[in-house]
């Protein structure tokens, strides 16, 4: 018959666990299972993470039996996994927070990006339809001082026009564009 073990020490638990005995292993994860259970649950908040913490801790007991140290607590063993287990998902779970967070503010970016892009695709296509209702000089004023970054001055000598009217004729230009477009965007 196998010996029940349940009121025996914890040292004398040590000993027989490192002797293979799984009766002895048994009482030791009865006895702090529960306790470990609830301890981590406040701290991880998810039952799935905390079951997997507590099968951890003894399985790594488990596994590592031959290695225990009867003269140490286990119980103090067994609540310093549990914190290095805490400690090391809290890491990890702040670490994927900051990247899931990272990503989504590359997302907004990207997505205003092409917001922008689009806006600025229909706002020129705007301004080219206004500009074709133009006169055929104010049009060519427009496009070499728009398009081309032509100044003033360079306008005048390429269209042999004086300064005076480049400058009138964009003036017109601007006044049209700002009349019809500001309809159109607000």
């Amino acid at each position: 018959m196998i010996n029940k073990i349940d009121n025996t020490s914890e040292n004398l638990l040590v000993v027989k666990i490192r002797e293979n005995n799984k009766d002895a292993f048994k009482s030791l994860y009865d006895r702090y299972s529960k306790r470990i259970y609830y301890f981590s649950l406040r701290y991880l908040g998810s039952k799935e993470e905390t079951e997997e913490l507590v099968q951890s801790i003894f399985i790594n007991i488990w596994e590592h039996r031959k290695s225990l140290d009867e003269t140490l607590s286990v119980k103090n063993y067994i609540y310093r996994s549990a914190v290095n287990y805490i400690t090391n998902y809290l890491k990890k779970n702040a670490i994927r927070t900051r990247f899931i967070e990272s990503e989504n503010r590359k997302g907004e970016i990207q997505s205003n990006q092409t917001y922008e892009q689009i806006f600025l695709h229909d706002l020129e296509k705007s301004i080219n339809s206004v500009i074709e209702t133009l006169p055929s000089q104010q049009q060519k004023i427009f496009r070499l001082s728009r398009y081309e970054g032509l100044t003033h001055k360079e306008i005048a000598k390429k269209l042999d026009l004086s300064v005076r009217t480049v400058e009138n004729q964009m003036y017109r230009v601007i006044k049209v564009l700002r009349t019809i477009l500001k309809d159109d965007l607000f």
